[in-house]
């Protein structure tokens, strides 16, 4: 009989809920089901009249040491009353316990449920500015935390450069052209800024319309530090800017963030410059966090198609910034 090795194990509704049992102080469980599989697999779950999700980590994407910055940079900001969800920790007050797979050891952290729903491409230009100011308001609080980088720095040499030679393999000679040639453009027209507080600091990494539930009071709660980092906060902006490509009052939800989030923190003239080529930048990040996940996704989205569809919004983005 030939022997197996995987690159992903799914685990089951029913061993998750024993897990959970185990490892948390709940004196009743309604049920557990598997609820989104992202990056990495998230499961609901209904105890003492609330509800959580059980978030388990994949280990061939995120080292533990990246899991345990993601930890740490959510614990203090829920300690400070941000608009986040924590993680809530276990019997023996840790934020993530490990569980013994196929593919090897992987961690799991339970968060308390975000109250509200996710606009998805139907926000509003009032769900917006909510959103912006909530950002702002993470960025201001996260400003004293100071955890030893473990993660890649939200920077150009990562979120550019990197991302190049993973996407090079996936597409042909005159498309990677393309992108060499914008990857020179972009550098060269990047504003110089500055590793100075407010502008610089811990980034979500992935503010959009899914990423957060806003609740009938209005109230935000942004969830999903898988990406986060410290990087320029510029960037931030213009990676939620490129979320909503699709959103049909773009221009004006783009708007509603950036005034939104200026009531909070102010954008210098530089950062304000530098948003449309971040949001270029983070097209090419996103491409290359999907070809880096080929073996999860499959290659059939990966073909052709994908990659047409993403050069031609950014050949959009570019004649935009052009005439800027």
């Amino acid at each position: 009989m030939d022997k197996a090795t995987y690159t992903y194990s799914q685990l089951s509704s029913d061993s998750v809920l024993k897990m959970v049992l185990r490892h948390y102080n709940f004196t009743k469980i309604i049920h557990c089901k598997f609820y989104l599989l992202g990056l990495h697999d998230n499961y609901l779950i209904s105890a003492d009249d609330h509800q959580y999700v059980l978030r388990i980590y994949r280990n061939d994407w995120r080292s533990q040491k990246e899991i345990l910055f993601e930890l740490e940079v959510l614990t203090f900001l829920g300690s400070q009353g941000a608009a986040v969800s924590a993680p809530l920790p276990t019997k023996r007050g840790e934020f993530s316990f490990m569980i013994d797979c196929p593919e090897g050891l992987r961690s799991a952290t339970l968060f308390a449920y975000a109250e509200g729903h996710a606009p998805c491409n139907e926000i509003t230009v009032e769900e917006s500015t909510l959103l912006g100011r909530t950002v702002a308001t993470i960025h201001n609080i996260s400003e004293p935390l100071s955890i030893t980088a473990n993660r890649p720095v939200l920077e150009t040499p990562y979120l550019l450069d990197e991302s190049l030679r993973t996407i090079e393999p996936f597409v042909g000679l005159s498309t990677f052209s393309y992108l060499k040639t914008l990857q020179q453009s972009l550098k060269a027209a990047l504003p110089p800024l500055a590793r100075k507080r407010g502008i610089y600091g811990i980034c979500i990494g992935d503010v959009n319309p899914t990423n957060f539930h806003i609740n009938k009071n209005n109230h935000i709660t942004i969830f999903d530090f898988d990406q986060c980092g410290y990087g320029f906060r510029a960037f931030e902006i213009g990676k939620f800017i490129s979320s909503i490509h699709a959103v049909k009052l773009k221009q004006a939800i783009s708007r509603a963030f950036i005034d939104g989030y200026q009531e909070i923190r102010p954008l210098t003239t530089d950062e304000i410059a530098s948003i449309p080529y971040y949001e270029m930048i983070s097209v090419i990040w996103v491409m290359a966090i999907h070809a880096c996940n080929a073996d999860r996704i499959g290659y059939k989205w990966l073909e052709k198609p994908f990659w047409d569809r993403h050069i031609a919004k950014l050949k959009t983005l570019e004649s935009v910034a052009i005439k800027q």
